[in-house]
């Protein structure tokens, strides 16, 4: 995730609620690739009110998920990524307002997370001094997240407020390496990252990164400036397993790329703005996120995407308590709600990503079928086991990973 906020017509259209989330996606997205940065193609999805429903169902919500606790605070904070829960309008977001109604608190919604580096910036002197940073949950990528657990800056999760998470957390997000005992992180949502083509204009289907290199498509691939995603995909294809890379390996990645860079065989390397050259035409193959692809597919549906037969990558934005935040319980309580199958299908009807909730698409089956049977949104359990984590990178090794791909990329 990587966005800025929209101000064009169109996306002011999107705020007054003339404009679903998908058709602000189809319009700017696909037909410029520059709304945003790396994230909001890549984060999102569908549009469509996120469910209708209002807060009427709050108190069955609210029974489904535990014991209200009774030290609920009145008023708590949820910082998250623009355009990144179920919205109706311009601010409503109807799983919050059941939320609010069924346990008696008002929450405080931000949109203010438009790049990890930049919001760690923003807070990292208050996390420093041990200070509150006013924000109760924080919704972080993977590699962040783990930086932040690293860093002391992180709460231990109170396990015992939150059976849902532990009834519900599907197995592909349990023990990874930024938390291996799933102490500090509860998944929010998830994307691959793997291979986005058209098989009419590369001549038929591909199966692997090594694809790319094929000499036809020479000028028309595009890989990734994310060096976490472009490094790991590749190590898959060379047989190493990106969660226990050393710097050897990412050099030896490095190598294996060079020569298609040196040659021409690569484009360049984007952030999410290779869309628009895929969904042109102008891109043949590239590594992309399932995201992108979906919102894609609406307008060409020719556009595949690819789980590699070596596998491909996983990605997670995940919801973290920062330390000594205020109202942990009210977080907890959150965390809690969400990951009731029938609140969670409601966010994903609007999101559209990896939902990593368990029973979230029987839930929506009937609501939005389209959406339930995508398997870039619900993977099936196969392709599930085929998607791979990167390794959470001490700062030295940091160092090392991101001046070797760097020299790759020109950066």
């Amino acid at each position: 995730m990587n966005t800025g906020r929209p101000t064009d017509p169109t996306a002011l259209a999107f705020a007054r609620g003339a404009l679903t989330r998908r058709d602000l996606l189809r319009r700017a997205g696909v037909a410029g690739g520059v709304l945003a940065g790396s994230g909001l193609l890549a984060a999102c999805g569908s549009g469509g009110s996120s469910s209708g429903s209002s807060a009427g169902g709050s108190a069955a919500a609210a029974a489904s998920v535990g014991t209200t606790p009774a030290d609920m605070a009145p008023s708590w904070t949820f910082s998250n990524w623009p355009l990144y829960i179920d919205t109706q309008g311009k601010t409503k977001h109807p799983s919050l307002d059941q939320f609010d109604k069924a346990f008696n608190t008002t929450t405080k919604y931000l949109e203010d997370i438009e790049d990890n580096e930049s919001f760690f910036g923003q807070v990292k002197a208050q996390l420093e001094a041990g200070q509150d940073i006013k924000r109760d949950i924080v919704v972080l990528t993977d590699w962040m997240a783990g930086k932040w657990i690293l860093l002391g800056y992180a709460e231990k999760l109170d396990k015992s407020a939150l059976p849902n998470v532990t009834a519900n957390q599907l197995p592909a997000w349990l023990g990874r390496p930024i938390d291996k005992g799933d102490e500090y992180l509860v998944p929010w949502q998830s994307g691959m990252t793997g291979i986005g083509y058209n098989p009419k204009l590369t001549g038929g289907k591909l199966t692997s990164v090594k694809d790319l290199w094929n000499p036809e498509f020479k000028g028309k691939v595009t890989l990734l400036t994310e060096m976490r995603d472009t490094l790991g995909l590749v190590m898959l294809s060379m047989g190493i397993d990106p969660a226990n890379c050393t710097v050897d390996d990412a050099q030896a990645a490095v190598d294996e790329i060079r020569p298609q860079v040196e040659s021409g065989q690569v484009r360049r390397f984007t952030g999410n703005d290779y869309a628009g050259d895929l969904a042109k035409g102008n891109v043949v193959a590239c590594m992309a996120w399932s995201g992108d692809i979906v919102q894609l597919q609406f307008d060409n549906p020719d556009l595949e995407f690819l789980i590699p037969d070596d596998g491909a990558m996983l990605w997670t934005d995940n919801m973290l308590i920062p330390k000594n935040a205020a109202n942990p319980q009210n977080a907890h309580a959150w965390m809690n709600f969400y990951y009731d199958p029938k609140i969670a299908a409601e966010v994903e009807a609007w999101v559209n990503y990896i939902c990593p909730i368990k029973g979230a698409k029987e839930a929506l089956i009937a609501k939005d079928p389209e959406i339930a049977d995508n398997p870039l949104i619900f993977p099936s359990d196969a392709d599930l086991a085929n998607l791979h984590v990167f390794k959470l990178l001490t700062p030295q090794e940091d160092l090392e990973f991101n001046k070797l791909f760097q020299d790759l990329t020109g950066a």
